[in-house]
């Protein structure tokens, strides 16, 4: 998955969209049992994966020769829930035709 531009892109799409979940389902409870060290953990591991993200589209724009409306296209979906995860199941398998033989190829 990391050999290729795409696979890095697909493997931060799964973390930001992780840390995003994880955010959004224990902020509330956390912070109601006053455990806000906790909140402010999350919070931070949060806030570098989207930069790492962000780090990682721009990157792979420039590799894959995307242009600028997908990586604006994936930024907005970072910011629903499950969105980065239902966008690599469908989106950037569709953009990039067969996936799997593009990986095979680079192998």
């Amino acid at each position: 998955m990391l050999r290729t531009p795409l696979g890095r892109v697909r493997l931060m799409l799964w973390i930001q969209g992780i840390a995003y979940l994880a955010i959004l389902f224990t902020h509330q409870p956390l912070q109601a049992a006053g455990m806000t060290q906790m909140v402010m953990v999350i919070g931070n591991i949060y806030r570098i994966s989207f930069l790492l993200l962000l780090v990682a589209l721009i990157y792979g724009k420039t590799a894959l020769n995307w242009s600028l409306r997908r990586p604006l296209f994936i930024i907005f979906a970072s910011f629903i829930p499950f969105g980065l995860i239902i966008m690599d199941w469908i989106w950037v398998k569709k953009w990039t035709g067969d996936s799997a033989a593009e990986q095979r190829a680079a192998s």
